[in-house]
């Protein structure tokens, strides 16, 4: 509810700033795909959960964790 009342009040706002130059209007592509990936992610993830162990689960999504904030990491001071 939180993200359909956000674009909708983007979307009635957007005229008001079209002099600014500012993008106001959402993405509608950008939304689609993140909405589909999301959607893809829940269905494989319910789907894969019953075939892993919770111990590899916690691994992998600690080594995301890890790898991500290690890119951060190098991407600020590199």
């Amino acid at each position: 509810m939180t993200s359909i009342a956000g674009v909708v009040f983007y979307t009635m706002i957007a005229p008001i700033y079209a002099h600014t130059g500012l993008a106001i209007a959402p993405d509608w592509t950008l939304g689609a795909l993140f909405g589909a990936g999301g959607f893809l992610g829940m269905y494989c993830g319910a789907r894969v959960q019953k075939y892993m162990s919770a111990k590899a689960i916690k691994l992998i999504l600690a080594l995301v964790v890890l790898f991500l904030s290690l890119r951060y990491i190098v991407n600020i001071f590199g």
